[in-house]
């Protein structure tokens, strides 16, 4: 069920007025909502979803006690087991044959097409459900009261499929008070506003230039290097607009529930380094990685040369944790070489004593432009249908070929340009939204604001009853 259909908009309001409606019932109906969004997809998934979910709130009863590890073990071993099945277990298969050097027959079998279909989210709800064992088991979390609670914790309909990863810590508490939520119009307005946000990233950009993307990766090895750039910079705002579009949606539907859910994005192509990228770009993603790879590796409280070997190890887990493909891998390697050599740099800037200089706007300016330029070759891996594509345009893009302009890379490198522009109202928006918002508020009439409104939706809606729905990036991971 995607957030951008009228079905789900359809979805969306039923559980709406039923959660005010019946306050005493409302994890009964967060729970039956959770339950039918995941079924739509799939009921077979949606039983799978069930049982490892209530597998692991079994197991985490037992982490507590003589037997913790053991039982830690066995939470790991099925969270990981689904995990590396259904989304990794072909790409292995394919790997071990090439390097055998023959080809197994799956003839006659369920793999027959050598294909396995990934269940909706199930990235995201594994990585919350380790992060949930883990911190059962350190004692930073007391377990789940109820298999109910449990389920609506990991199941909630407004992140699921494509987060934010939530946290048991912060989330299980909302649950426990959610009967005593009252409705507030501030906080619904807010919610309807993060939800219209995403609506008009998602139906208003990313439908708009996604076609040019997929034409230009779908035919890469024709692309001279000009091209080759116009379809990085392009991606880079399709997945940031898509991506961020799905997270402010979920955020959204959490204000209209009363619910606390992180936001994921600010504005991360404004960052002059790799470590800010990071706390910019799929933040609880980035927090995930943090605390449950780079600081179990041994974080930076180790040798400096194990400090880097640690963060091109967690930022490769990181590629490998967006899919089966050496593309992914590549790209995770990349940006943990990256995150490395940016404090290789920052620790001669210190050295050398010229903190000053990174405070100065022009500095900031420069830095911003070279990482975002690196940022987006690093999409090139990212997206590209195969090795042999990135290879192809990444030669390409260092423009030995020569440079060639036509009108469509013109208009296209403008439109990129825009949406850079656009990322940076975007920035001074949110950095002003309290302001700017009382001010809206307090000098413009309720019925212009109420037509403003009315004029939106009524638009997003016509985009959304017109066209067919795309998926959101994220759900393929």
């Amino acid at each position: 069920m995607l957030f951008n259909s009228p079905t789900f908009l359809l979805f969306l309001i039923a559980v709406f007025t039923l959660y005010y409606l019946f306050p005493r019932g409302r994890m009964l109906v967060l729970a039956i909502a959770n339950a039918a969004f995941y079924a739509y997809a799939g009921v077979g998934y949606f039983l799978l979803f069930g049982v490892i979910v209530a597998a692991v709130y079994g197991i985490s009863k037992f982490l507590g006690g003589r037997n913790g590890k053991l039982a830690l073990v066995a939470g790991l071993v099925v969270v990981l087991g689904n995990l590396v099945f259904f989304k990794y277990s072909m790409f292995l298969l394919e790997n071990i044959e090439r390097m055998l050097g023959f080809t197994l027959s799956l003839q006659g079998t369920a793999f027959d097409d050598r294909m396995i279909a990934l269940p909706i989210g199930i990235s995201f709800y594994s990585f919350q459900l380790i992060a949930y064992l883990v911190d059962v088991y350190k004692g930073k979390l007391k377990p789940s009261r109820s298999l109910f609670e449990f389920w609506v914790f990991i199941s909630l309909f407004a992140h699921s499929a494509a987060g934010p990863i939530l946290r048991g810590g912060d989330f299980l508490p909302q649950l426990r008070n959610i009967a005593s939520i009252h409705f507030r119009t501030p906080r619904v307005k807010l919610g309807l506003a993060f939800i219209l946000l995403g609506l008009v990233k998602k139906v208003v950009i990313v439908e708009k230039i996604a076609p040019y993307v997929n034409e230009y990766f779908n035919n890469a090895q024709t692309l001279n290097g000009v091209e080759s750039w116009v379809a990085s910079y392009l991606f880079a705002f399709q997945i940031y607009f898509d991506f961020s579009a799905y997270s402010e949606m979920a955020v959204g539907i959490g204000f209209l529930l009363g619910l606390r859910l992180d936001l994921n994005f600010k504005t991360p192509y404004l960052s002059g380094s790799s470590t800010e990228f990071w706390r910019r770009w799929h933040i609880t993603l980035s927090q995930w990685i943090r605390d449950y790879v780079f600081i179990p590796l041994g974080g930076s409280r180790v040798k400096n040369w194990r400090i880097y070997v640690n963060l091109i190890a967690a930022m490769t887990i990181s590629g490998i944790w967006h899919g089966a493909a050496w593309t992914f891998i590549i790209w995770g390697f990349y940006h943990g070489l990256l995150s490395a050599a940016h404090r290789m740099y920052g620790k001669g800037i210190k050295k050398l004593g010229w903190q000053k200089l990174q405070r100065n706007w022009l500095y900031k300016v420069l830095a911003i432009a070279v990482f975002f330029h690196l940022t987006v070759i690093g999409w090139v891996f990212f997206r590209a249908n195969s090795w042999a594509d990135a290879v192809h345009m990444l030669k390409q893009m260092t423009l030995l070929g020569g440079v060639t302009f036509t009108k469509e890379t013109l208009m296209l490198l403008a439109v990129a340009a825009g949406l850079y522009l656009l990322h940076i109202v975007e920035s001074v928006a949110v950095k002003h939204f309290k302001r700017w918002s009382l001010a809206w508020e307090m000098t413009v009439p309720s019925i212009v604001r109420g037509a403003v409104y009315a004029a939106i939706a009524i638009g997003l809606l016509m985009l959304l009853m017109n066209g067919e729905a795309s998926t959101f990036i994220y759900f393929a991971f």
